[in-house]
């Protein structure tokens, strides 16, 4: 089996802060459940609102100066939050954004056989950010329940 790579390591980092920093601040939709988190893009209609999903889009791979073979690894992370309505929505974006300013622990994830669902992790430095967009999804009038309350966040991270 494949190790789990910077990129894996990285979302999967990001989805454990943010569940755990959901449970300690008690963020919850209307009927008080706690909001998912979910890894990857929404492909199917299987999903409850609210919910946060998380996935890298792109990255960059930059020389650091002529000659070097060090580079800076940026990796841009979208953040889409699927909301119940328009308040809900702004609440939650506004609290990802928070929560998202200080950056957050990277962890190195190894997978155990035995329990696969359970990845063993080691805290390997930091997550830094900067906000690229933080704004409400329009997708015009006619659009599924879903997609009604969507807000977007992106940042550009790197590792440290």
């Amino acid at each position: 089996m494949l190790t789990w790579q910077t990129t894996k390591n990285l979302i999967n980092s990001l989805k454990y802060y943010l569940d755990t920093e959901i449970s300690s601040d008690s963020v919850t939709d209307n009927a008080g459940d706690v909001i998912p988190v979910r890894i990857g893009r929404k492909d199917d209609d299987n999903w409850t609102l609210p919910c946060i999903a998380i996935y890298k889009d792109d990255e960059t791979n930059e020389k650091i100066f002529i000659g070097s073979n060090q580079t800076d690894d940026r990796r841009l992370i979208v953040i889409d939050l699927f909301a119940e309505d328009e308040g809900q929505r702004e609440d939650v974006a506004d609290w990802l954004v928070t929560k998202l300013t200080d950056g957050w622990r990277y962890y190195t994830y190894t997978v155990n056989i035995n329990t696969p669902l359970n990845p063993s992790k080691i805290a390997a430095g930091w997550v830094s950010i900067d906000f690229l967009t933080n704004t409400r999804v329009n997708l015009g009038q006619n659009v599924s329940l879903f997609d009604q309350n969507r807000h977007r966040i992106t940042v550009d991270s790197w590792i440290s």
